[in-house]
């Protein structure tokens, strides 16, 4: 028991010290046929990290849930505009794009993932710049979400 309580005592310590991680959202984009949204998450633990952005889907207007089909960390639109771009290519096909990253999870070009409007092919990767992003992360979404 005594043994037990100095690693206790030093977990409570290093939780209370690690930043708190702010989720917010980026990116609605709807399909064409207005059947799903595709949301981008920015999360941030504070200076020094890098920006992390997850994609996920749900329903027209409601909040987004479950586990992202898409991660990227440190993604860069310019040298000093942080984010990805979201654009539908097709009636089911959407594309995430950034210029630079540190890396994506799952790391494949394309992968097909089922929504409540049915299957999407999420196709994405770097290369793809935007001189017109404003310096840093990007910027909140307006306007509210409701829980479905």
């Amino acid at each position: 028991m005594r043994r037990l309580l100095p690693a206790v005592l030093l977990l409570v310590a290093l939780t209370a010290c690690a930043p708190d991680v702010e989720r917010i959202e980026v990116v609605r984009a709807p399909s064409p046929d207005r059947t799903v949204d595709a949301v981008v998450m920015q999360s941030s633990a504070g200076s020094g990290s890098p920006f992390g952005y997850t994609l996920g889907f749900t329903a027209p207007g409601c909040a987004v849930s479950g586990e992202p089909v898409l991660r990227v960390v440190g993604a860069t639109r310019s040298d000093s505009a942080a984010g990805v771009a979201v654009t539908w290519t097709g009636a089911r096909t959407v594309r995430v794009s950034w210029l630079d990253a540190r890396f994506r999870d799952p790391d494949v070009d394309s992968l097909v993932v089922a929504t409540t409007g049915g299957p999407v092919t999420v196709v994405s990767g770097g290369g793809v710049g935007d001189v017109a992003a404003p310096p840093g992360g990007m910027p909140p979404v307006t306007g509210a979400t409701r829980s479905c």
